[in-house]
């Protein structure tokens, strides 16, 4: 474990004064690693910090190890990020970037970078502000919530700060608008940390359709330049369907997966009460780990839209991608946004196209009974949601039956005498 960051992270523990600390990692063997040194750092400390991994306890500072997700998120608590290090050649990346900017006509550019090649943003920041073009990189975060040492931005590309290049390295925040995300003469430009991130590219492709598109991609060493401008399109009319889903359907689960995300719970509110102006019915669904076996377990819904990261999302199995749609594509479906814009994954950005004026509110006891927008009656919510179950009998799994093998005729037992270590009839003399 790298002790640049084990000394790093004890320093901000002892200067803020945290107690109990979870420790999370997409590899348990690296969170456990971490663990173990960052204790060791403690050792001979009087007051000994509390260390977690992966615990689902009350704690008051998280550290994240490796791969995280991107999305903006407003957690309780602060979150420190501790991003893997690319081993990757700084200055021979830089000469490629250098040699592949030369040779492409743009006006504006917008840097994107795996997580691991944080480190190396101060020299893509030289780099391209010897192009003499105005350039803007989107920036991994590493602190969210809590004291974050930079104040939190209402806007944000891909969940990534941008922040404008200038001569004098002073590092000015700027926005999607300033950068013109989805005008043909901005660039926006990728540089992946390995062959494998599909997942990723097709994330910013979707959400920068309209601009160039390219990507650098760095391989033990080894760089190659891609030119895939038309990527986004294809992918937004492949994922079209998804907009006639919305539209034809009659009944929507909303899913919600990841409650720390900025404006989860708003969009959440505004997209029911959104379907149910547009005669639809709507039900929400907290889920931890989806499968395509709970969304089975639900056949009356006809579409589900998920809040969660985009990049998750975009990463389902077929057989879950099927009945599963974006926010996007709901507000599409919806005639709220334009479907030539780009995909838009931030749910704070999305909250303004997804509010509705707030219906009369009646007299009810217990909140049961509102009043809908449009050519409804009023209804108890408990009876209309009794109403689209499938009766048990005609489901294809009843589930189990708890007093199978069991006779109806109830009979009184009777019970032992002693203690649990030597039942009476146990004994021996």
């Amino acid at each position: 474990m790298d002790t640049f960051y084990v000394d790093l992270i004890a320093s901000e523990i002892e200067k803020s004064g945290y107690k109990r600390i979870a420790i999370q990692s997409a590899d348990l063997s690296v969170g456990s690693q971490f663990c173990h040194a960052i204790q060791a750092r403690f050792r001979s400390s009087t007051e000994r910090p509390e260390f977690y991994v992966l615990g689902d306890v009350f704690i008051d500072f998280v550290v994240h190890i490796g791969v995280s997700c991107h999305s903006v998120m407003d957690p309780p608590m602060p979150v420190r990020r501790v991003f893997d290090r690319s081993a990757a050649d700084g200055g021979k990346l830089c000469l490629y970037l250098r040699d592949v900017l030369a040779a492409c006509s743009y006006t504006r550019l917008i840097l994107v970078y795996d997580s691991s090649m944080h480190h190396l943003v101060d020299a893509f920041e030289e780099c391209l502000n010897s192009s003499g073009k105005l350039s803007f990189i989107a920036e991994c975060v590493e602190r969210s919530g809590g004291n974050s040492d930079r104040p939190e931005s209402d806007d944000y590309f891909c969940g990534r700060r941008l922040f404008v290049c200038t001569a004098d390295g002073q590092r000015t925040q700027a926005s999607s608008v300033e950068a013109s995300v989805g005008d043909s003469e901005t660039l926006v430009l990728y540089v992946a940390d390995g062959p494998d991130r599909d997942v990723t590219t097709d994330y910013l492709a979707l959400s920068s359709v309209g601009s160039q598109f390219h990507v650098i991609t760095v391989d033990s060493n080894e760089f190659s330049h891609r030119v895939i401008d038309e990527r986004g399109h294809r992918l937004r009319m492949r994922r079209y369907q998804k907009v006639e889903k919305v539209r034809e359907a009659s009944t929507v689960g909303i899913l919600v997966i990841a409650r720390t995300l900025r404006g989860s719970s708003a969009l959440r509110h505004s997209l029911s009460q959104l379907l149910e102006s547009h005669g639809k019915r709507c039900y929400t669904f907290s889920v931890n780990c989806l499968t395509e076996a709970k969304l089975a377990n639900f056949p009356n819904i006809d579409v589900f839209c998920l809040l969660s990261c985009g990049e998750s999302v975009l990463s389902l199995p077929e057989e879950l991608a099927r009945r599963v749609v974006l926010p996007f594509e709901v507000l599409v479906a919806l005639e709220r946004i334009e479907w030539s814009a780009p995909y838009e994954f931030d749910f704070a950005r999305l909250l303004p196209h997804a509010q509705v004026e707030e219906a009369d509110a009646l007299p009810a006891s217990g909140g049961e009974i509102r009043r809908l927008r449009g050519n409804f009656e009023l209804r108890t919510q408990v009876e209309s949601f009794m109403g689209t179950l499938q009766d048990n009998s005609k489901r294809t799994f009843g589930g189990v039956d708890p007093l199978h093998g069991m006779s109806d005729q109830v009979t009184v037992v009777s019970g032992f005498h002693g203690t649990a270590s030597g039942y009476e009839h146990e004994r021996r003399v």
